[in-house]
């Protein structure tokens, strides 16, 4: 996955890359998709994905909801799409519109929720999932997810 977020230009991830490799662009929404139906994602990968959601301003969303719903992965890109929300909302990135937009998106989500915990993505060693249950964000608790990710984490996003 870093070599794809690296190829489409996320800074955390770019000097992987030379300029030649860059040429070879993926699909962000193929790549964003292909993320989150990962079972196993390291934290650094699923911090660049918020990232990828401001950055790549014509993301196929009907496509991106309906694949996620079909595999199950709903309440992962709501969780990608409610942290680029939040940040876009501080103001650091966007306009008006995208917000706007987002905050659609976000709604849809929502409304197919699964309530479960997913507790694969991303990767926690099981000794250390009741420990990290307790302290995840706010988002990641709203979404099931086990992750301490919060806003102020996403270091590149405001590279957009």
């Amino acid at each position: 996955m870093r070599d794809a977020i690296g190829a489409l230009g996320y800074p955390g991830f770019v000097n992987l890359f030379t300029e030649m490799e860059r040429e070879f662009l993926q699909d962000p929404g193929i790549v964003l998709m292909a993320a989150l139906a990962c079972e196993r994602l390291e934290e650094r990968v699923i911090e660049a994905l918020p990232w990828l959601v401001l950055r790549f301003e014509h993301l196929d969303w009907e496509w991106l909801v309906a694949e996620s719903k079909r595999r199950g992965v709903q309440n992962r890109l709501g969780f990608v799409v409610g942290m680029a929300l939040r940040v876009a909302a501080e103001g650091r990135v966007t306009t008006m519109e995208r917000l706007t937009m987002l905050s659609g998106i976000e709604e849809r989500l929502f409304e197919c929720r699964v309530e479960r915990e997913d507790a694969k993505w991303p990767s926690v060693p099981p000794p250390q999932r009741e420990s990290l249950r307790e302290r995840r964000s706010r988002e990641a608790r709203q979404w099931g997810l086990l992750s301490d990710l919060r806003i102020d984490d996403l270091v590149y996003v405001g590279e957009v």
